[in-house]
């Protein structure tokens, strides 16, 4: 598809029933690697392969914030939209506390701050008022990352990013893409070198600085930056079945992936707990 055209239907594509079907499978495979870490078996956790479930569970995420990024522009009415986000966000928390006490909120509280972010910016945009729209926009992307939502800042920009991109097909790729490497790459960068070059200049000297990070580039080369190359290609590779999308919703009920994603969390707790106990 050429640069500047809009999505176009796709005889014998996948609806978007289909694809977030397919997400909710890898998203499954990512919690039973997150859970039960099933290659712990077979090899230690330094090894890149040790997290082949994670690496496959990465095209869930893409999947899922392009279908919140196109449900705002196709929903009939918004203000239910983002009520229903706002519920299951609530729900959610519940299990994901149970599961990860420690793990802040789930992807469900990205989505929703996404979508606040982009009903704000309609709203404000339509009232004239681009300044502000920036802004609110803004604010909520930034909430994203002081609550811990998954995927943090980064995850609510992209949704509000493949909105703002319209009907463009090849644009909408071309930022998932972008986004999905600053999370993934400008992640690690910033893990590894920037935030704790910051905390060292606050206690320490140039030369400590120098030294500290120095001695950390073996194992950023060794494993840090090739493990966050995985993920992010792993990740893109969720552009493969988008590529399918044929613009049909298709059938099956939304209320499924609003349940699903609660309700499977307890079950692989559940199912963890037995197997521990056996």
């Amino acid at each position: 598809m050429s640069t500047g055209e809009p999505a176009q239907t796709h005889t014998g594509g996948l609806t978007g029933t289909q694809l977030k079907y397919l997400a909710a499978f890898f998203m499954v495979i990512d919690h039973i690697g997150m859970l039960f870490h099933p290659m712990a078996s077979f090899l230690p956790p330094e090894d890149l392969r040790y997290d082949l479930f994670r690496y496959l569970g990465r095209l869930a995420f893409p999947i899922f914030a392009f279908f919140v990024a196109e449900g705002c522009r196709k929903t009939r009415c918004w203000s239910s939209y983002v009520k229903r986000l706002f519920f299951f966000t609530l729900l959610t928390q519940i299990p994901l506390y149970i599961v990860m006490p420690r793990d802040g909120f789930s992807i469900m509280t990205t989505f929703f701050l996404a979508v606040l972010a982009i009903g704000c910016i309609r709203i404000l945009r339509a009232k004239g008022h681009p300044a502000a729209a920036f802004l609110a926009g803004a604010a909520c992307i930034i909430l994203a990352q002081l609550l811990h939502g998954d995927y943090g800042w980064v995850g609510a920009l992209t949704v509000v990013s493949l909105y703002l991109c319209g009907e463009d097909r090849s644009r909408q790729f071309r930022v998932l893409a972008a986004c999905l490497c600053l999370y993934y790459l400008g992640g690690v960068i910033w893990d590894w070198w920037l935030s704790s070059a910051l905390e060292l200049l606050a206690v320490g000297s140039f030369g400590a600085i120098w030294s500290t990070l120095n001695g950390r580039m073996s194992s950023f080369c060794s494993f840090a930056l090739p493990h966050a190359m995985l993920m992010a290609i792993c990740s893109c590779a969720a552009l493969i079945p988008l590529s399918r999308y044929d613009g049909r919703r298709g059938n099956g009920s939304r209320w499924f992936f609003y349940w699903f994603y609660p309700l499977h969390l307890l079950f692989l707790y559940g199912a963890s707990l037995l197997l521990a106990r056996s």
